[in-house]
C-alpha cells in the first residue's frame, strides 16, 4: 500500500464522517417533528486484495442511510386509530344531543310539560274563567314550540353529520392520491438500492391520518409501494388510486321538509361503501341510528300527549255545551309538527273542561239481509216512522252475526262500517244474502254545565298516569315524566360509554407511540455522542491526510 492509498483512506474517512455529521444534524433538527424517524448511517470496511499481503483495508464505505422504525407498531397504531376516529364521532354526536336536552331545570322539556299540566290543574279551579283557559292554551303553544325547537335541533345535528360525510370522503380521496404519488416517488428512489426515508415517513403519517377516517389494510411490495384496501376494495395500488364518490338521495320528512341524504360508492365498481371503522362509520351511525333514535323517542312523547289529551278532551264539553272537539290537531303527532287544534286557537271557550252530568248505556239490535251494496240502517221502534238519533256518544261498538250459522263477522275483513255515512258494507261474499244481526252498543252522556271541571281534572291527572312503555302484556309502565327521565338517563349512559371507549383507545395509542418513540424517536444525548464521535473521526482522517502529505513532501524533496 502506497502513500496515495493512505490519502484515499483518509479522504473516504473524511467523507463518511462528514455524512455522519449531516445525518446527526438532520436528526437533531427534526427531534420535535411528529412522525419523523431518526436516521442512521450504515458504514462498512472497504478492502482490496494485495498480491503480497492478501486482503487489506481500504478505508470505509458508506452502505446507506437507514430509517429506524418498527412497522409492526405502526400497524397497531393504525388499528387503534380506526377505533379512535369512530368513537370521536359517536362521542361528539352524543355530546351535541346532550346539549339539546340537558338544559337548566326551568327551560327543559320536563319543565314545560309540568307547566302544561299545571295550567290544566289551575283550570280545575276556574273552569269557566277565560283567563285560566287562555293560560292553558298559551302553555300548550309554548310546549308545542319546545317540541318544534328540540326536533329542529336534532334535525340540524343529523344534517351536519350528513354534510361532514362529504367532507371526510373528500379528505379520503385527497390522502389516497397523495399516498399513490409517494408510492411512485419511493419506487423511483429505491430502484438504486437507496432508501426513500423522508418519503416513507411522509407516507406513514398519511396512512395514520387515513386510518382515522376509514378502516384500512396495507401490504407492501418488493419495490416499497403499499396497496391500501378498505372493505375488500383497493383504493391505492402501485399503479393508481380509486376515489370514493358521493351520491345524493332527496327524501321527504314527516313534516313535509326535504333532506338530501348522501351515500358513498366506489368509483370503479359503483358498489355502496359501508365503512366498518373510522370517522366515516361514526358519522353514518350518528346520522342513521343515533340521532333518529332520540328523534323517535321525542316523537313518541309528542304523539302520546296528542292522543291521550285528545282522547279525554273530545269526550268533554266546551262552554257552549258541545263535545267532540280535539285539543291538539290529531293529524300532526310528531315533535316537528305537533300543534294545538284550530278550534282551540280560535276560541278558548272551546276548551272542554266540563264532563258529563249523567252517563247512559244503550243496546239496540237490527236484523237485515245483506247483499253486495252498502246498507244504510235506521233504528226505529216498531210502528214509529221517525228516525232515532243518538247524541253525545262517548264510546260504542258494533257486532255483526250471521243469523243462520251464528258466526261473528270480522270488522274490516267481512264487513266495513262507515260511521260518517251511517252505512255497513259486506266485504266477504260468503255471507251474501244471509240474514245478519247487527247489534249496537253505546255509552252516552249529558253536559254538566260550564262550572263543571271533571274533564279538566282527567287531563291534569294524565301527568301521573301510566301512559308509556307497554310491557309484554300491553300494559303501560311509565308516566310521561318517567319516560322522559329514563330517556335522558340512557343518553347520559351512552355518552359515558362512548367517552370511556375513546379514552381507552387513546391510552392504547399513547402506549404504542411511546414504544415507537423509544425506537424511532431522536435522543439528543445519543445524537450529541454521535456528533462528538464523527468530529473525532473527521479530525483523525484529516490528520491522516496531513501526515501523508508531509511524507510525500519528504519524498519529493529527496
Amino acid at each position: 500500500m502506497g502513500l496515495f492509498s493512505v490519502l484515499g483512506i483518509g479522504t473516504r474517512g473524511l467523507s463518511a464522517s462528514q455524512l455522519g455529521m449531516d445525518v446527526t444534524g438532520q436528526n437533531i433538527s427534526n427531534a420535535d417533528v411528529e412522525g419523523y424517524s431518526r436516521k442512521r448511517l450504515n458504514i462498512t470496511p472497504d478492502y482490496r486484495y494485495d498480491g503480497s499481503y492478501g486482503q487489506m483495508g481500504f478505508g470505509v464505505e458508506v452502505v446507506n442511510i437507514e430509517r429506524i422504525r418498527n412497522v409492526y407498531i405502526d400497524e397497531q397504531i393504525r388499528r387503534q386509530n380506526r377505533e379512535v376516529g369512530y368513537y370521536e364521532e359517536i362521542d361528539h354526536t352524543l355530546e351535541r344531543v346532550e346539549n339539546v336536552f340537558i338544559e337548566p331545570e326551568d327551560t327543559g322539556l320536563q319543565s314545560y310539560l309540568d307547566e302544561f299540566f299545571n295550567s290544566w290543574q289551575n283550570l280545575t279551579k276556574y273552569p269557566d274563567d277565560v283567563a285560566a283557559r287562555t293560560m292553558t292554551k298559551t302553555n300548550a303553544e309554548i310546549l308545542v314550540d319546545v317540541f318544534h325547537n328540540l326536533s329542529g335541533e336534532l334535525r340540524d345535528i343529523r344534517e351536519t353529520r350528513n354534510d361532514e360525510i362529504k367532507q371526510r370522503v373528500g379528505k379520503v380521496n385527497e390522502l389516497s392520491k397523495e399516498i399513490f404519488n409517494l408510492n411512485l416517488e419511493i419506487a423511483h428512489v429505491e430502484i438504486g438500492d437507496q432508501n426513500a426515508n423522508d418519503s416513507r415517513d411522509r407516507r406513514d403519517r398519511l396512512l395514520k391520518e387515513l386510518s382515522k377516517l376509514i378502516d384500512i389494510q396495507t401490504t407492501e411490495n418488493e419495490r416499497g409501494q403499499v396497496t391500501v384496501t378498505t372493505m375488500g376494495n383497493i383504493i391505492v395500488s402501485p399503479v393508481d388510486s380509486q376515489e370514493l364518490e358521493i351520491s345524493t338521495k332527496t327524501t321527504k320528512r314527516a313534516d313535509g321538509t326535504s333532506f338530501a341524504e348522501v351515500s358513498v360508492r366506489f368509483s370503479d365498481s359503483n358498489r355502496i361503501y359501508e365503512p366498518s371503522g373510522g370517522q366515516l362509520k361514526g358519522l353514518f351511525e350518528s346520522r342513521d341510528t343515533i340521532v333518529p333514535e332520540y328523534q323517535q323517542k321525542l316523537d313518541k312523547i309528542a304523539r302520546t300527549i296528542v292522543e291521550k289529551v285528545n282522547e279525554i278532551h273530545i269526550s268533554g264539553y266546551n262552554l257552549h255545551g258541545y263535545s267532540g272537539i280535539n285539543f291538539f290537531d290529531p293529524s300532526l303527532t310528531g315533535a316537528s309538527d305537533i300543534d294545538v287544534s284550530a278550534s282551540i286557537l280560535q276560541d278558548v271557550q272551546n276548551i272542554a273542561a266540563a264532563g258529563d252530568a249523567e252517563e247512559k248505556n244503550g243496546n239496540d239490535r237490527i236484523n237485515t239481509t245483506f247483499g253486495a251494496s252498502p246498507v244504510q240502517l235506521y233504528d226505529r221502534p216498531p210502528g214509529d216512522p221517525s228516525r232515532q238519533r243518538i247524541r253525545n256518544v262517548m264510546s260504542g261498538s258494533v257486532v255483526v252475526t250471521n243469523g243462520a250459522s251464528g258466526v261473528v263477522l270480522r270488522p274490516d275483513v267481512d264487513y266495513h262500517v262507515d260511521y260518517t255515512l251511517g252505512q255497513i258494507q259486506l266485504l266477504n261474499a260468503v255471507h251474501d244474502g244471509a240474514d245478519l244481526d247487527v247489534e249496537f252498543k253505546y255509552r252516552t252522556g249529558t253536559y254538566a254545565g260550564p262550572g263543571d271541571n271533571s274533564n279538566a281534572i282527567a287531563i291534569a291527572q294524565l301527568r301521573e298516569k301510566l301512559v308509556m312503555e307497554p310491557d309484554a302484556h300491553g300494559r303501560n309502565t311509565a308516566t310521561l315524566n318517567q319516560f322522559y327521565g329514563s330517556y335522558i338517563g340512557q343518553l347520559g349512559l351512552n355518552r359515558n360509554e362512548a367517552t370511556s371507549h375513546l379514552e381507552t383507545r387513546n391510552y392504547l395509542i399513547r402506549q404504542f407511540e411511546t414504544h415507537q418513540d423509544s425506537i424511532a424517536g431522536v435522543s439528543l444525548d445519543e445524537e450529541m455522542a454521535e456528533l462528538i464521535k464523527y468530529q473525532h473521526t473527521y479530525q483523525a482522517s484529516a490528520r491522516l491526510i496531513s501526515t501523508a502529505e508531509r511524507m510525500l513532501d519528504v519524498l519529493m524533496n529527496m
